[in-house]
């Protein structure tokens, strides 16, 4: 990626992606589109809990097409999978997306929706999921995104991921939020731990430096959420700021004001319930 963009590099992003559990060339999308397909059945049949990432070196940027419900643009990447493309390099870095991840993005999606909808404001809000958001030298996949209406970008950004190390949702903040492309404020990461009833919910944002104005994101906040016999322990609780999401502030004399997300055993059951 260009550096006067203030950017870390391609190959930065690289050293941060998790375990990878295979690499191909990209010869073409046909042959593609088989491998992955083929390597998703024989992964899931041995582990459905854990997320999978794959590397495709020589990717070409006009290949880049989601799944597509159209037959003349059948994409070589299935739905299954999430994506980040890093042009310089024709990079393509494919996550398969386990059970508890999946869990956990519609579980904050649904939360986040019932909070706006006390608020009465849902309907200026549009949800744009995983919708895929290209920005120079970088296409990328979130797990879920929110924007105002009448917008056509997000705002908000979730990001989730099973591992015991935060460093890949780091990466994945840092791309929204440092880009001088994007317009998200916000970055909702939700670590799950492996094998502990452990979540941490995290939230970044951005600041400029002084000297050379350049953004660099921060985790303003974290949470960590643990079950233990039952029993929930969490050290907070998590705010959205409502300005950042709308790009405008709260309405005096309404419900409208910051959204907070108290600790949920709920959630962190779910993920225990999917691992048996």
């Amino acid at each position: 990626m260009a550096s006067e963009s203030g950017l870390i590099s391609s190959n930065a992003y690289l050293e941060d992606v998790p375990e990878v559990e295979a690499t191909f060339r990209f010869t073409d999308s046909d042959s593609l589109r088989r491998t992955l397909r083929e390597f998703s059945y024989t992964t899931r049949d041995r582990d459905e809990l854990s997320d999978k990432t794959v590397l495709v070196t020589e990717f070409p940027p006009e290949s880049f097409i989601i799944d597509s419900d159209e037959e003349y643009e059948e994409s070589p990447i299935p739905k299954s999978y999430k994506a980040l493309y890093l042009e310089d390099v024709r990079i393509l870095v494919l996550v398969m997306r386990g059970l508890p991840r999946e869990v956990a993005s519609q579980h904050f999606g649904v939360k986040l929706g019932i909070k706006l909808n006390g608020m009465n404001c849902l309907e200026e809000i549009i949800l744009t999921g995983g919708a895929t958001r290209a920005l120079r030298g970088v296409r990328k996949e979130p797990d879920g995104s929110w924007g105002p209406r009448g917008k056509e970008y997000s705002t908000c950004v979730l990001e989730s991921g099973v591992s015991e190390s935060n460093r890949a949702l780091q990466r994945d903040a840092r791309i929204w939020l440092e880009h001088e492309e994007s317009h998200v404020s916000q970055v909702v990461t939700i670590k799950i731990h492996r094998v502990r009833p452990e979540i941490v919910f995290s939230v970044w944002k951005a600041t400029e430096e002084e000297i050379s104005t350049q953004r660099r994101s921060f985790s303003e906040q974290e949470v960590l959420v643990t079950l233990t016999h039952g029993r929930l322990t969490a050290d907070g609780r998590l705010c959205l700021s409502f300005e950042e999401l709308f790009e405008r502030p709260p309405r005096p004399g309404t419900r409208e004001c910051d959204i907070v997300f108290s600790p949920d055993s709920h959630l962190v059951k779910k993920i225990g319930a999917v691992r048996n």
